[in-house]
């Protein structure tokens, strides 16, 4: 009796053993096609992943599966990762890659890494969302400085060779400044018209307009770095020791003429690709800021911007008990939507109105109070930056620059 007690005991203990061992054999269930898809800031366009790779380790097991190349496949602005035959399970996640974008039409790159832990995949749960969130891809190319007053030299007679502007990545992703323009109002903000057609809703009204060159690749400017232009890219304290150094400028204006009374010095810098400049002569700055300036991306080409973006406009000129109707003929025109930054510029005492829209910029800012003031020399516009060392940008120069800043490039 005993003896078959202890038989049966035996035999129950063997199947339980059994049947733990068979449920342990059983396979992990398995999710044909599940898939991750990578979601990129809403901003960007045209965008392009490369040396895309997805590193899924399972919780459980430890068990490394990664995915990369064809498996990568482009879904709208996003990329959708196919993952075939992924275990049922909880997985640490790490996806990685270069991605290449246009940012307001300004071409841009950024490499980025993204994890997520403890990401169930199941067959109730295959799609899944990361987002590339480890930058946030806002801002862009934007004016920090624009010195227009020039010098004095030992003499005290102006010189305005030395005046240069930076353009600044107020990003953070590397941006391409190839095909921006830096462009120069036609009307000035001390004299108001009444222009017709009115336009400056829609467009920007020019008298210069010259651009970076490149192949849309050309020139990497990173997060927080910035490109100078100058008017002429020369060691200025050769001639003016009072000046500056501008032979190490990134980039230079640069004017071809007829006249032998006005010749442009060949600074070390590249020359800007010249579109248009109302002048016959030689391109400066308006040393009192008279003119308003503006950054675009041009989106057409030199011939086809020359023959359609041009128009003329009436106005009703008034001195006194004299009027008569004048036309200004020949102004060019960039649309507004191409504009990237723009700065009003005036003096206190004469500003009459803004030239750029609002939209633009809403504020002005200055050197010199009165007309003429002699106090403006050496003295530019310089963005301010708001405590994480960030340039301020609120479309409004009034609160985003400092004028009548000591210029920049005399501490260099």
């Amino acid at each position: 009796m005993k003896k078959l007690f202890s038989k049966s005991i035996m035999m129950m203990v063997a199947a339980t053993l059994c049947l733990t061992s068979c449920s342990n054999d059983e396979p992990t269930p398995v999710i044909p096609t599940a898939s991750l898809t990578i979601e990129v800031p809403a901003n960007l366009e045209n965008t392009a992943i490369s040396s895309g790779k997805v590193v899924l380790t399972n919780v459980q097991t430890q068990q490394v599966t990664t995915v990369e190349g064809s498996q990568f496949i482009k879904d709208g602005n996003n990329y959708r990762v196919v993952l075939n035959n992924l275990e049922e399970g909880t997985y640490n996640i790490v996806a990685s890659g270069h991605l290449d974008f246009t940012l307001n039409g300004v071409a841009g790159e950024k490499d980025f890494e993204v994890t997520s832990d403890n990401v169930k995949f199941s067959e109730s749960s295959s799609a899944l969302k990361m987002t590339v969130s480890t930058f946030t891809a806002q801002g862009g190319f934007v004016i920090s400085e624009i010195f227009f007053t020039g010098t004095t030299t030992p003499e005290n007679k102006s010189y305005s060779g030395d005046q240069y502007i930076i353009i600044t990545n107020n990003s953070d992703v590397t941006l391409y400044a190839d095909s921006i323009a830096v462009l120069e109002s036609a009307f000035l903000t001390n004299t108001k018209q009444d222009y017709n057609p009115d336009i400056m809703s829609t467009h920007f009204s020019v008298q210069a307009c010259y651009m970076i060159p490149g192949d849309g690749k050309s020139v990497p400017v990173e997060p927080g770095q910035s490109i100078t232009i100058a008017v002429n890219a020369i060691n200025h304290t050769t001639e003016q020791p009072n000046s500056i150094d501008l032979s190490g400028a990134d980039f230079e204006f640069y004017d071809e003429t007829s006249n032998p009374n006005y010749t442009d010095p060949e600074g070390a810098a590249p020359n800007l690709d010249k579109w248009y400049c109302y002048t016959a002569t030689i391109y400066q700055f308006h040393s009192r800021g008279f003119n308003s300036m503006a950054i675009a991306k041009m989106k057409t080409d030199k011939e086809d911007w020359l023959a359609n973006y041009v128009y003329d406009a009436t106005y009703l000129f008034v001195f006194g008990d004299f009027s008569k109707l004048m036309t200004k003929k020949g102004i060019y025109k960039v649309p507004n939507e191409w504009i990237l930054d723009g700065v009003n510029l005036s003096i206190e005492s004469m500003r009459e109105w803004n030239v750029l829209d609002a939209s633009i910029d809403a504020g002005w800012t200055f050197c010199g109070k009165v007309d003429k003031d002699e106090t403006r020399f050496n003295k530019s516009v310089i963005r301010k930056k708001d405590a994480n060392g960030k340039l301020i940008d609120t479309n409004n120069s009034t609160n985003d620059f400092t004028p009548e800043a000591p210029a920049s490039l005399f501490n260099k």
